[in-house]
């Protein structure tokens, strides 16, 4: 016997004698249907011990296209007795908007440094040897060697003085602070969405009382009387 686990949805039904009759459309235990069609009016419910087999992916059952036709006809004539309400539920379905954020990179900060050259002037105080000579006469405080007297000879009197030397160090001056705030704003999103509405009507001679939440029905406008004129003709 067939089991609920070798059926899926859209397989394809066929009758005893290989004609083709729909496609699964609702499997449930014990029990699935057929979709509506040429050959079903509406969905057809068949249970698992009248399939007769399952291969290559479509579903065979036990009886021909007859049968089912003549037991879809009883049923249909036979209906639900009256005294035993039967519900019939139609959904109506509605579209709700959904709202959702990403994170997207909208722009960006670049920092960029250049080295920039220039010529600087520092006053640096130097001090530097100034040779001056002077004669004065012998005071004869001082005795003389002898043995130095009338000797050639010259003195080397070395003159000194200071000159600036320049060098350079790195000394950070200021830095720049990046931050970033987030700031809270709204946007306005739109968004098309459906939804279902019945129109309920009904044929022959049906009466039907008015459902919950329902508008009371607009009775037909009633044509203007008629009113006899002196002349013997009408006017409206």
């Amino acid at each position: 016997m067939v089991t609920q686990q070798d059926l899926r949805h859209g397989m394809v039904v066929r009758s005893s004698d290989g004609e083709k009759l729909g496609k699964v459309t609702h499997i449930e235990p014990g029990t699935f249907e057929i979709e509506k069609g040429l050959f079903f009016k509406e969905e057809y419910r068949v249970r698992y011990d009248e399939v007769a087999d399952v291969r290559d992916g479509e579903v065979f059952l036990m009886h021909g296209r007859e049968q089912l036709a003549g037991a879809r006809g009883a049923a249909l004539e036979g209906g639900v007795p009256l005294g035993q309400e039967e519900e019939i539920r139609v959904p109506l379905a509605e579209e709700e908007v959904t709202v959702g954020k990403s994170v997207h990179e909208v722009g960006r900060v670049k920092v960029t440094k250049e080295v920039v050259t220039e010529q600087q002037q520092i006053a640096v105080p130097v001090a530097r040897e100034v040779v001056h000579v002077e004669r004065v006469p012998a005071s004869g405080e001082r005795p003389t060697a002898s043995d130095t007297l009338f000797e050639e000879g010259s003195i080397s009197v070395p003159i000194r003085e200071e000159r600036a030397e320049v060098s350079t160090r790195p000394v950070v001056k200021e830095e720049l602070r990046i931050g970033k705030d987030v700031i809270q704003e709204r946007q306005t999103a739109q968004a098309t969405v459906r939804r279902e509405k019945a129109d309920v009507r009904t044929e022959g001679d049906v009466s039907r009382e008015r459902g919950r939440g329902e508008p009371e029905a607009i009775p037909p406008e009633e044509p203007p009387m008629e009113r006899a004129t002196g002349t013997g003709g009408r006017r409206r």
